[in-house]
């Protein structure tokens, strides 16, 4: 039997730990490559400030069906930037104002083909700006003053997906290629209320939006498991947010369409198990026409829930880590990856809107629905103290 000396058998582990120390840092360092003269933010997969579980107080809640005039079904929101909130339907294309204080300030559209009315499920979208309130609805736009009252309106080319700012929306269109695939593009359209509109594309995939029925006939989508383009806009540094998201990679442009750095993280695309379709599609088992879809669903979750804006030039993606499960990875202004968010147990955040110190969410609350707000307690860099 070969004996082998303690101290070398000491100094072999040694150098052991100090070559796996070594490698770890190469791999959690976060790296800035020039592809074709554009800036490629590489992040590594654990963030430098760690994962924390977020901690939060409930500070508001309205809840709109305290009135009987709020008849809204379906319960989407918008928060100005002075704490105003505006609860709107956009199937119905009704919405309602409230104050900063949560009184009723009166219904701010109702459906209609009038001025200043919108057709019902047409993508209603309400938006503040320093001109007043935008509200877009299919291929038409109004705008309101800071009271509600109709200033003007007039019918747009590009239907509305995204408000940005007073004189841009995003948009998405389609095209069918050379070879017959079904081609998706985003586009920033800039308007304004003397009917001029203008165009800039910023992204295209093929083939997305739709996991086709095997049979021919029709398809579905959802959030977790369909291939699409996200979308998300910062008006005050003027830049778009976008990429496909089967993939951990963000395209950061400005308002000409200009790629301004792509930032990635490592990731590896969560496998998706029988029962973790079960789980996301819970009505499809249900139904004998629609259990098709759990056969055709894909083998993996996409990577990129949503991407938001937070405060301070910090944003962050919603990285899938489950069915309808998320962590949030937080990035500064300039895509190096800082820390990972994991939201608090019975906390809907799925379609939530941050301000500077937490953010507002529509919630379940017994047979309805509610507006609420938190403040975030334990993020002090990003909400305050």
């Amino acid at each position: 039997m070969i004996k082998v000396p303690v101290v070398r058998l000491s100094v072999l582990v040694f150098s052991i730990v100090l070559g796996m120390t070594a490698l770890s840092a190469v791999q959690d360092k976060i790296e800035i490559k020039s592809v074709d003269g554009i800036p490629h933010v590489l992040n590594p997969a654990k963030p430098p400030k760690g994962t924390t579980v977020l901690e939060v107080e409930r500070t508001r809640t309205i809840d709109p069906y305290e009135r009987p005039e709020v008849g809204i079904k379906h319960m989407q929101f918008l928060r100005g930037p002075a704490g105003e909130v505006i609860l709107y339907d956009p199937n119905q294309a009704e919405a309602h104002r409230f104050g900063p204080d949560g009184s009723y300030l009166g219904l701010l559209t109702k459906a209609g083909q009038g001025p200043g009315e919108f057709s019902p499920m047409m993508g209603y979208r309400p938006q503040f700006s320093e001109a007043g309130i935008f509200v877009f609805g299919g291929r038409k736009v109004a705008l309101f003053d800071s009271s509600g009252k109709l200033l003007g309106d007039r019918s747009l080319r590009n239907w509305c997906e995204v408000p940005v700012d007073d004189t841009h929306f995003l948009a998405r269109d389609s095209t069918v290629s050379e070879n017959k695939d079904q081609v998706r593009i985003l586009n920033l359209v800039g308007f304004d209320m003397e009917k001029t509109e203008t165009t800039v594309e910023l992204f295209r995939a093929a083939n997305v939006g739709i996991i086709r029925n095997p049979s021919g006939q029709g398809g579905f989508g959802d959030q977790w498991g369909t291939p699409n383009i996200f979308l998300e806009a910062e008006p005050e540094r003027r830049i778009v947010f976008c990429g496909l998201n089967t993939e951990y990679r963000i395209w950061i442009k400005d308002f000409r369409g200009q790629v301004l750095r792509v930032v990635e993280r490592e990731y590896r695309n969560v496998r998706v198990s029988r029962g973790d379709v079960e789980k996301v599609l819970s009505w499809a088992p249900k139904n004998e026409g629609m259990r098709w879809m759990l056969d055709a669903y894909p083998d993996r979750f996409v990577a990129v829930f949503r991407v938001a804006v937070l405060p301070g030039g910090h944003w962050a993606v919603f990285r899938v880590t489950g069915p309808k499960e998320y962590e949030i990875d937080v990035f500064d202004r300039d895509g190096r990856y800082l820390q990972a968010l994991v939201p608090p147990a019975g906390v809907k955040m799925d379609d939530a809107q941050f301000f500077s110190t937490g953010f507002a969410t529509v919630e379940e609350d017994g047979e309805s629905f509610v507006y609420r707000e938190y403040r975030i307690k334990n993020v002090p860099g990003i909400f305050g103290k």
